[in-house]
C-alpha cells in the first residue's frame, strides 16, 4: 500500500511539472507569432529624448496593429488601402535608436491567418518628425500605388521618397524605392486626369517630380538649376528627363541676404501681415488672403466666406524662406505643411501640402504667388458705420394681402393676423443705406409672450380702383440689418393694399 502511495505521487508530480513546461513553452511561442489582437486593442505611446518627438507623442495617442522592433519609437500612423482589397493597411512612422532617418513600416493584415503581419520597411532621407508626410497617389497613371515620403533633413533641405508597390508576381519587397533626393525643393507636378482613368478604364500620363538645386555657376544665390524628374518604364524608376536654369528672384542682393539669414525668427518677421493671392483681385468677392501671425503663433486662410485658423506649430528654414508646419485649431487632425519662398521685395510664392489622412481641400487652391496687402488697399477695405435716421411715419389703417394676412397699425402699436395667428407690438420706421425700413417687435404672438423681430424694406405706392379713386398700397420684402448696413433677402416681397 506505502508503494501505491509513492507511486501515485510520483505521477502526479510529472503531470503537474508537465502541464508547467506545456503552458511555458505555449506562452513563449506565441510571444513569438504575429500579432493577432484587433487594432483597437493594441496601443503605444510616442516616445522620444527628442523635444520636437515628444511634442507628436504628446498631442495623440497611436495605435499600431504590430509590435515594434525593441529599437524602433513610433512617431506617426497612417491609414491607407495599398492594395484595393477590403482592409486598410497601416503605414507606421518609426524611427531606430541608432538611426536619425525617419522609417516607414507597413503592417498588412492576413485574411487568412487572421493576424496582422509586418509586411515590409523602408527608409527615407527627412530626420524632422513634424516635417515629415506620408501620402498615397498613383504616380506613373497606370493605376498602381505609390507610398511618397516627403520631409526635411538636418541640413534644411526638402526631401522626397517615392516607393512603388512592386510588380505582380515579383519576388523580393512588397515596395521598392523608385524616387530618392533631397534639395532646395522638391515637388510632384501634378496634372488633371480625364474621367476615362478616374473610372479606371484607361490609364493616365505619368506626373514629373521637380527638383530645385543651387546654380554652381552663378554669383547670385538666389539662381536656381530646375531638374525634371520622369517615370521610365525601362528602368522601372524616375530618371533625370533635363534641367533648365532659373533666374533669381527680382529682388536686391543685399535685401535678400538681409531677409534668408538662415534664421526662422528672421524670415517669420518679414512675414507679418496680410497677403492676398496675385491671380485675384484683392477687393472682389473671389480674393484669397494668407495672414501670418507670428507673435500670436497663428495663420489665417481666409477667402470666399471661408476663414480658417491655425496653430503655427514649427518653421524650418530653407535656401528661400521657411517650410512650416500648422494644425487646424477645429479640427485637431488636419495639418498643413506649407513651403513659403521669397520671390520679390513684397511677393512670395506657397505650396501647401495637405494632410490626406483627411480628405479636404486637396485642390490645391491656396497654391500660389501672395504680395503683401499695402497699406492703400488696406484702407479700402474700411467702411464708415452706417448710421440710421428715423422717418416720420405715417402707416395707420389695415391692409391686406392677396394670402388674405391683416396687417393694421394704431399709433406706435401693430397687429399682424395670419389666418388663427395672431402678432402683436409695436414697429418703428427708420432709413439705413438709402432703404427705408420697416422694424417690427413682436410682444405677443397669439396667448405666449414673444421676442421676435422682423425688419423689412418698406415700399410704398398707390393703385387706382375702378371708380376712379386711389388707395395706398405697402410692399414689404424680407431685410437684414448687420453692423455694416443693410440688405435684402433673396425672399420675395408681400404686397398690402389698404382695406379701409
Amino acid at each position: 500500500m506505502k508503494r501505491y502511495t509513492q507511486t501515485v505521487f510520483v505521477i502526479a508530480v510529472a503531470a503537474a511539472v508537465a502541464v508547467a513546461l506545456f503552458f511555458l513553452i505555449f506562452s513563449q511561442t506565441r510571444s513569438k507569432a504575429p500579432v493577432s489582437e484587433p487594432v483597437r486593442y493594441r496601443s503605444f505611446a510616442a516616445t522620444s529624448d527628442s523635444v520636437d518627438d515628444q511634442s507628436v507623442g504628446a498631442e495623440q495617442h497611436l495605435v499600431s496593429a504590430i509590435e515594434l522592433n525593441p529599437d524602433e519609437t513610433l512617431l506617426d500612423i497612417y491609414a491607407f488601402n495599398l492594395d484595393l482589397d477590403d482592409e486598410d493597411e497601416q503605414i507606421l512612422v518609426v524611427r531606430a535608436a541608432d538611426n536619425p532617418l525617419i522609417r516607414i513600416v507597413v503592417a498588412d493584415y492576413d485574411a487568412r491567418s487572421k493576424r496582422w503581419l509586418r509586411a515590409w520597411d523602408g527608409g527615407t532621407l527627412a530626420s524632422k518628425v513634424k516635417t515629415f508626410q506620408a501620402a498615397v497617389y498613383d504616380l506613373v497613371g497606370d493605376h498602381t500605388i505609390n507610398i511618397v515620403c516627403t520631409g526635411m533633413d538636418e541640413d534644411n533641405r526638402q526631401t522626397m521618397t517615392v516607393f512603388r508597390r512592386a510588380d505582380a508576381g515579383s519576388d523580393g519587397d512588397a515596395f521598392q524605392t523608385v524616387f530618392q533626393t533631397a534639395a532646395d525643393a522638391v515637388m510632384v507636378e501634378t496634372t488633371e486626369r480625364p474621367e476615362s482613368y478616374k473610372l479606371g478604364q484607361t490609364d493616365a500620363e505619368s506626373w514629373n517630380i521637380a527638383v530645385w538645386t543651387p546654380d554652381p555657376e552663378s554669383s547670385n544665390f538666389l539662381d536656381q538649376i530646375k531638374e525634371t524628374w520622369a517615370w521610365s518604364f525601362l528602368d522601372r524608376a524616375y530618371v533625370q528627363l533635363g534641367q533648365e536654369k532659373i533666374p533669381g528672384a527680382s529682388i536686391a542682393q543685399k535685401m535678400a541676404q538681409a531677409i534668408l539669414d538662415g534664421k526662422a525668427e528672421t524670415f517669420e518677421a518679414w512675414l507679418d501681415g496680410i497677403w492676398y493671392k496675385e491671380s485675384t483681385d484683392p477687393l472682389s468677392k473671389d480674393a484669397q488672403f494668407l495672414t501670418f501671425q507670428p507673435k500670436d503663433a497663428t495663420l489665417m486662410f481666409s477667402g470666399q466666406s471661408v476663414v480658417e485658423v491655425f496653430d503655427w506649430e514649427t518653421s524650418n528654414p530653407t535656401r528661400f524662406g521657411l517650410y512650416i508646419a500648422a494644425r487646424n485649431q477645429s479640427v485637431r487632425n488636419l495639418r498643413r505643411l506649407m513651403n513659403v519662398e521669397l520671390a520679390a521685395a513684397d511677393t512670395v510664392v506657397v505650396h501647401i501640402f495637405q494632410d490626406w489622412r483627411i480628405k479636404a481641400d486637396v485642390s490645391g487652391r491656396w497654391d500660389g504667388r501672395y504680395r503683401r496687402l499695402s497699406p492703400d488697399t488696406a484702407k479700402a477695405f474700411k467702411r464708415q458705420p452706417s448710421l440710421a435716421s428715423t422717418v416720420v411715419s405715417e402707416l395707420k389703417g389695415s391692409y391686406r394681402s392677396d394670402a388674405g394676412d391683416i396687417l393694421s397699425f394704431d399709433g406706435a402699436s401693430y397687429r399682424l393676423q395670419s389666418g388663427e395667428s395672431v402678432e402683436v407690438g409695436s414697429y418703428a420706421v427708420f432709413q439705413l443705406d438709402g432703404l427705408t425700413l420697416l422694424d417690427l417687435r413682436a410682444v405677443t404672438v397669439g396667448d405666449q409672450p414673444s421676442s421676435k423681430r422682423s425688419t423689412y424694406e418698406l415700399s410704398r405706392s398707390t393703385k387706382t380702383l375702378d371708380d376712379g379713386s386711389t388707395t395706398d398700397m405697402l410692399s414689404l420684402t424680407p431685410a437684414r440689418v448687420a453692423i455694416d448696413g443693410a440688405v435684402t433677402t433673396e425672399s420675395a416681397a408681400v404686397v398690402f393694399t389698404l382695406s379701409d
